[in-house]
């Protein structure tokens, strides 16, 4: 009889563990509007070197600042991509846009998350894109912008460009990017 529920236990133990393993991806403080939680949680565990200096907590913080922007930086991704879409006046247009934002997003925050001594992505280049992304709309060239910021995000990421080749200019002459308001 002792051997028969020792033996549920262990076999309830084994049907359960996987289950522990997935509760940490429903975190219920997680926003709805923003990309999976678990999305976030294995770029995380995909970075040993990275999960040994920063917590998770403070990881998934960034991310959510990334999305929604933060005292120093108030326009996350979020508004960009609203701004960017409240602009363009072509619903097909629109919808590719919002799918490229929304993919771009996903693997600007999970490196701009990190920690900043193992990140390769910095706020530098999150505002360099932005800027240049808004400017795009002036310019009637917002999906090239958007292909050009891909294939820097793809770069830095596979080591063949240097952070420091991201500037202002890269994409617009400086004096087009900041637009005078007086």
């Amino acid at each position: 009889m002792i051997l028969t529920r020792i033996r549920r236990v262990i076999i309830l133990g084994i049907l359960l563990l996987p289950a522990c393993a997935t509760v940490q991806e429903n975190d219920t403080d997680w926003p709805a509007q923003l990309p999976p939680h678990g999305y976030f949680l294995r770029s995380y565990q995909g970075d040993a070197i990275n999960a040994g200096l920063q917590p998770l907590a403070q990881y998934l913080l960034w991310v959510k600042r990334f999305y929604r922007g933060w005292e120093l930086y108030p326009s996350g991704w979020e508004n960009v991509t609203r701004d960017l879409l409240l602009r363009v006046k072509q619903p097909e247009l629109a919808d590719e846009i919002e799918e490229k934002m929304g993919r771009l997003g996903l693997v600007i925050s999970a490196e701009w998350a990190k920690n900043n001594r193992t990140r390769l992505i910095n706020s530098r280049h999150v505002s360099i894109w932005g800027n240049a992304l808004l400017k795009s709309l002036e310019q009637g060239e917002t999906l090239q912008i958007l292909e050009r910021v891909a294939a820097d995000v793809d770069d830095l990421l596979h080591h063949r460009i240097s952070a420091d080749v991201i500037t202002a200019s890269r994409f617009y002459a400086e004096d087009d990017i900041f637009i005078d308001i007086n």
